[in-house]
C-alpha cells in the first residue's frame, strides 16, 4: 500500500467513533485529537457528523508551541480584519502530525500552520489543502520570495496550483555551551563531522557530551538527521550519526534536548535555529552554530484546510501573518524565530533587534546542501522508526560499543590506530539487515528499502512494530559483536 493512500485515516476515524460512542464525545475528542470538541457531534457505526465550528472562532491546527499562540492571538484578534469580521477567539489544536488528516477530514481546522514542508507536502498529496488562488492570496503570495538560500518557499500541487506559503524560515545546526566545553577541555565544533570525532566521547560513560532528540519525538531533530544522510550520503550519514549518538544522551523531544545544553548538562545539542537563538539570548555561555555549507534553510508553511467552513477568515489570518507587522512578531523575545519577509525588520520589533537582522542575513546567505524533499517524504516513516530502533532503543549497547572503541584508541598500552577506530566505527554504524516479515527476504536498511516499505510502515501498525523489534535486536547484536572485536592491548 502506498503511504499516500487514506486507508489509515479512515480506519482511525472508525476506531475513534467506536470509542466515542462508548466513552463520550467531549473527553475523547479533546484527548485524542488535541483540541476542543465541537459543539455537538452525532455518531453511527461507521460515520461521524460534526456541526459547524464555534461561531466567531478561527480554528488553527498547528505544531507551534504555546509561546507563539500567546504572541499572535491577541495581536490578530485586535486587528481591523478580526474586529470587522467578528472573530473573537482562536481555537488552537496541537496534536502530533499523525492526527492532522483526521481532524481535517472531520472539518475541525481552518488554518494549518507550522510543522515543516514534509508534513504539508503529505497533506497536499492527500488533497487536504485548499488552493490559494483568490486575489488576496495571490497578492499575499507575491510578498514572499519563491526560494531562499536555494529552498522552496511556496509549493504548487500537481495541477500547478499554489497550496502553501512559508510563513517563517529556519536553519538547522547545534547549540554549544562554551562553559561546559571549556571546563572539560573540549574544542568548539563547527560541522556534523566534528560532532562524530572521538574527543566528544572522551568523557564516557560518566558524562555524555551531546544531546539528541529521538527521531519520532522531534521533527526538527529528524530534519537534522535527514540533512546528515542526504549531505554525506546514506551509508556515511548513518555511521556519522552512530558515532554522535554514542557520545550523546537521547531525549524525547526538542525542548528537553535544548534544555540540556542551556542548563549545562551537556556541551552540545542538536538545534533548530530559533531554539538555538533563544538559548543564546537566555544564557550568554551558549552559542548557536550553523554548519556552513552543510545545512539547509526550511520554509515553515501556512495553509488553509480544504474542509474549512471559514476560508475567507482563514485567508485574513494568513494575510495578517504575512504582513510586515505580523512577520515582526516572530522577533518577540519569547519566540526568537526568523521571519521570511525582510520588511519585518522595519517594524518596531525589528528595529529594536539588530542582531536578529544579522542572523537573518547570515541564514539567507548560507546556501548549503541540496535537500530532496521528495526523498524525505518517500522514506520518512521508515527513517524515523529505524532511527529510534537502532539508536534510542539500543542506546545502552551503542554507548558500550563506542566507549570500548574510544578507550582502545586512547589507552596507554598498544592503542589502536585512527584507521582501526574508523573501521570499527563503520562496522558499528552500518545499517542492519533483518528478515522482512512479509516477504521473508533478508533486507538491509538501504534508502531503496526504506522507501519500499514506507507505505506499510505508515499504514500497518503490526508491521511497524515487528520491524522496530527486529531492527533493535539486530542493532544490539551488531554493537555487541563489534565491541567483542576490539583488539586487546
Amino acid at each position: 500500500m502506498s503511504e499516500f493512500e487514506t486507508t489509515r485515516n479512515m480506519r482511525t476515524i472508525v476506531c475513534a467513533v467506536v470509542v466515542i460512542a462508548i466513552v463520550g464525545v467531549g473527553a475523547i475528542a479533546f484527548v485524542m485529537l488535541g483540541g476542543f470538541p465541537p459543539t455537538t457531534t452525532t455518531t453511527t457505526d461507521t460515520t461521524t457528523t460534526t456541526t459547524t465550528p464555534v461561531e466567531g472562532a478561527l480554528t488553527i491546527l498547528t505544531r507551534h508551541d504555546v509561546m507563539i499562540h500567546n504572541v499572535f492571538e491577541p495581536e490578530f484578534l485586535a486587528s481591523d480584519f478580526a474586529i470587522a469580521n467578528g472573530i473573537n477567539d482562536i481555537i488552537w489544536k496541537t496534536p502530533t502530525e499523525d492526527y492532522w488528516d483526521d481532524l481535517i477530514i472531520l472539518g475541525q481546522a481552518d488554518v494549518c500552520w507550522g510543522g515543516g514542508p514534509t508534513l504539508f507536502d503529505q497533506l497536499m498529496i492527500e488533497d487536504y489543502l485548499e488552493v490559494l488562488d483568490s486575489p488576496l492570496m495571490v497578492e499575499v503570495a507575491s510578498r514572499v520570495n519563491s526560494t531562499i538560500a536555494g529552498a522552496v518557499m511556496k509549493r504548487n500541487n500537481s495541477a500547478g496550483d499554489l497550496v502553501w506559503i512559508a510563513a517563517a524560515i529556519s536553519s538547522f545546526g547545534f547549540t554549544v555551551n562554551h562553559d561546559f566545553l571549556d571546563t572539560y577541555g573540549l574544542p568548539t565544533p563547527m560541522s556534523w563531522t566534528d560532532l562524530a570525532k572521538p574527543i566528544y566521547g572522551s568523557l564516557l560513560k560518566a558524562l555524555p557530551t551531546i544531546a539528541m532528540g529521538t527521531a519520532p519525538g522531534t521533527t526538527s531533530n529528524t530534519r537534522i538527521y535527514e540533512i546528515i544522510t542526504q549531505g554525506m550520503g546514506w551509508d556515511s550519514g548513518w555511521v556519522t550519526m552512530a558515532r554522535i549518538a554514542g557520545s550523546a544522551n537521547i531525549y524525547d523531544g526538542s525542548v528537553p534536548t535544548q534544555n540540556a545544553v542551556e542548563t549545562g548538562a551537556v556541551g552540545i545539542s542538536m538545534s533548530i535555529d530559533f531554539y538555538g537563538y533563544g538559548t543564546q539570548f537566555r544564557n550568554p555561555d551558549c552559542e548557536y552554530i550553523l554548519p556552513e555549507g552543510e545545512s539547509i534553510v526550511n520554509g515553515d508553511p501556512i495553509a488553509i484546510a480544504s474542509t474549512s467552513s471559514h476560508k475567507d477568515l482563514a485567508e485574513g489570518f494568513i494575510d495578517f501573518v504575512l504582513s510586515p507587522y505580523g512577520q515582526s512578531l516572530w522577533l518577540d523575545t519569547s519566540i526568537n524565530r526568523m521571519p521570511i519577509m525582510e520588511e519585518a525588520f522595519n517594524e518596531p520589533l525589528g528595529l529594536a533587534n539588530p542582531q536578529a537582522y544579522i542572523n537573518y542575513n547570515q541564514t539567507i546567505a548560507n546556501v548549503g546542501i541540496y535537500f530532496d524533499d521528495t526523498i524525505s517524504l518517500a522514506s520518512k516513516v521508515s527513517f524515523i522508526h529505524y532511527w529510534e530502533a537502532v539508536f534510542t532503543d539500543a542506546h545502552a549497547e551503542l554507548v558500550d560499543c563506542w566507549d570500548a572503541i574510544l578507550k582502545a584508541y586512547t589507552r596507554g598500552t598498544n592503542p589502536i590506530t585512527l584507521t582501526q577506530l574508523n573501521d570499527l566505527a563503520a562496522l558499528m554504524g552500518a545499517t542492519v539487515t533483518v528478515e522482512d516479515p512479509n516477504t521473508l527476504v533478508m533486507e538491509k536498511f538501504t534508502l531503496a528499502y526504506a522507501t519500499e516499505i514506507n507505505g506499510d510502515m505508515y499504514s500497518d501498525a503490526s508491521f511497524l512494530s515487528t520491524m522496530k523489534t527486529l531492527w533493535t535486536a539486530a542493532a544490539k547484536a551488531q554493537y555487541i559483536s563489534v565491541m567483542a572485536s576490539v583488539p586487546a592491548p
